[in-house]
């Protein structure tokens, strides 16, 4: 039996967030697209679904409070960039260019590990995590991912500031680069170039060896990879550019 593609999210689901569902419908049609058996399928996209609600409900009682940011097209450069930070950029880059990403949200990532593609779990703490490592990083802004165990690509830009913000009930780490180059500065503006991948060290764990992988902790965020959707896809759905802020007004281009 085939299921034609997309398909409405099962009953099972349907009360869920929009990153739940759409993770059971991904690991259903993927199994589903192996196997040709639809109970299987159905089986292993379940059996995905508790090992999600288990682990990101458990965090969510531990890790209240967390701040809900306004949209960001409501936001002014000075509550995207905080202005220590843009005072410093100001003595080096009088006029800067910043481009603001949606690096990821809870859910399932899907990156190369051991030189296999390989689907994780991110929770609530690891997504605040990430944010966390982002700010901290100074991560570079390259065009394509680097070689494996390699950091040899020209540096474009800068993560300067991250922070949590909900979009669509899940948590996203958002990432803000300053772009020093003007001919990224253009493929930027124009969409050339409008999603991203995360390059860096992560620790992951799972409970046994059927079990998918989760983010237990990040070691460090190195780059920031931009690509083209029409060429590539990124680890986390939907991750790409979400605003840009010239010269430090508040017009940005969505």
């Amino acid at each position: 039996m085939k299921i034609d593609k997309p398909i409405q999210p099962p009953l099972i689901v349907r009360e869920q967030p929009a990153y739940i569902q759409q993770a059971y419908i991904r690991e259903f049609l993927r199994v589903e697209e192996a196997t040709h058996d639809v109970l299987y399928a159905q089986r292993e996209a379940n059996k995905l679904f508790h090992q999600l609600l288990e682990r990101i409900t458990n965090e969510y009682r531990t890790q209240m409070g967390v701040s809900i940011i306004a949209h960001i097209c409501e936001m002014s450069a000075l509550e995207i960039v905080p202005p220590e930070i843009l005072s410093k950029i100001k003595k080096i880059d009088p006029h800067p260019f910043f481009a603001v990403y949606d690096v990821g949200g809870e859910g399932i990532s899907v990156g190369t590990m051991n030189n296999r593609k390989e689907r994780k779990i991110w929770s609530f703490a690891a997504i605040k995590e990430l944010a966390k490592k982002l700010r901290e990083s100074s991560a570079g802004i390259i065009i394509g991912h680097n070689a494996l165990n390699e950091d040899t690509k020209k540096k474009y830009g800068q993560i300067i500031h991250a922070f949590t913000k909900s979009i669509k009930s899940s948590l996203h780490a958002i990432a803000v680069a300053h772009i020093f180059n003007n001919d990224l500065i253009d493929k930027i503006k124009t969409k050339e170039l409008d999603v991203c991948s995360i390059e860096g060290d992560v620790v992951l764990a799972r409970e046994h060896p059927q079990a998918n992988w989760f983010i237990k902790s990040i070691d460090k965020i190195q780059n920031l990879a931009l690509g083209s959707s029409s060429i590539t896809s990124p680890g986390f759905v939907g991750a790409g550019i979400l605003a840009t802020i010239q010269e430090l007004s508040q017009n940005k281009e969505s």
